[in-house]
């Protein structure tokens, strides 16, 4: 492992600021799969005490980023193209039936807050897409986007809630191939890749409130299936 710095942390939220650079690091290959990592070591690179750096590396754990190799060892994970492919796969499986029993079990009271939720995303997609009509993708501030990003997670992880059951959805987040930044990402870029796909990732959540709201579980598990796997697909490949 090198030891070259990771760059200067914010003064706000050291433990979520740890989080993201070692997700920065890890992503760009100054910390690379099968490296071997302590606490201590990476806080003076950040700049910052141990505490903070325990907590985002718990999370880097959970979400099977960085792997225990013994009592006080951790290791970037170097998982096999194989392997992810397979996580990939029970995220979509879980992430669908959680659509079906959301059709089934949310409340009246939950899928107005839903709709609340993306009336809110339509009008900030209305604005980009004004923007993109006058100016041009380049011309779209990441702000809005990740605007956007934010409220279609919300928008599935109150889906997720909605069913009414923890132990599917500790399921689902130990299933994760990719966390929330990794997606943000993503979706930072597929803005400049074509507004037409941008377009219509986005319009899918409101395809899949409408069966929410017919409490059609057939396709609402088919619709988020097709939205999910297409979005994973995206992100394996990127």
């Amino acid at each position: 492992m090198t030891n070259e710095t990771l760059g200067p942390m914010e003064t706000t939220s050291l433990a979520d600021q740890a989080y993201r650079r070692l997700r920065e690091a890890i992503q760009t290959g100054s910390l690379r799969a099968g490296d071997k990592i302590t606490e201590r070591d990476l806080a003076a690179r950040l700049g910052v005490s141990p505490t903070p750096v325990r907590e985002a590396l718990r999370q880097l754990v959970h979400e099977r980023v960085v792997e225990r190799v013994g009592a006080r060892s951790l290791r970037i994970a170097d998982h096999s193209a194989e392997s992810r492919s397979e996580i990939v796969e029970a995220e979509i499986r879980l992430s669908a039936l959680m659509a079906r029993l959301a059709a089934r079990n949310a409340t009246e009271a939950q899928l107005a807050d839903l709709v609340d939720l993306l009336d809110r995303g339509d009008r900030l997609v209305a604005e980009i897409e004004q923007v993109l009509s006058d100016k041009g993708p380049d011309a779209v501030e990441p702000e809005r986007l990740a605007a956007v990003f934010r409220i279609a997670r919300e928008f599935h992880h109150r889906v997720e809630g909605s069913v009414g059951n923890p132990v599917l959805e500790g399921l689902l987040a130990q299933a994760r191939a990719f966390s929330d930044e990794e997606r943000l990402d993503r979706t930072l870029r597929v803005v400049h890749e074509g507004a037409d796909v941008f377009r219509r990732r986005y319009h899918e959540h409101r395809e899949l409130l409408d069966a929410l709201l017919g409490r059609d579980e057939e396709r609402a598990e088919r619709l988020a299936a097709r939205h999910h796997r297409e979005a994973l697909d995206q992100l394996a490949a990127s």
